[in-house]
């Protein structure tokens, strides 16, 4: 597998709505596992990993104000 193909499993939360799914983080982006069309609860298809929001690399909330 060539670094391109290259993917890792990841804990990711929708952008959206902050659903936390298991995820794989690819080069074209991070999809949950087990779902085609994006978040389950909101339809979102935006996703960063736990880890991001942890170190506040990943989106912010608007509500965190």
């Amino acid at each position: 597998m060539s670094d391109d193909d290259s993917e890792s499993r990841v804990v990711a939360a929708c952008v959206d709505c902050g659903s936390v799914y298991a995820a794989l983080s690819r080069s074209d982006g991070i999809r949950p596992i087990g779902t085609r069309d994006g978040c389950a609860s909101c339809g979102g298809t935006e996703f960063t990993t736990l880890e991001e929001l942890s170190e506040g690399t990943g989106p912010v909330d608007a509500d965190d104000d």
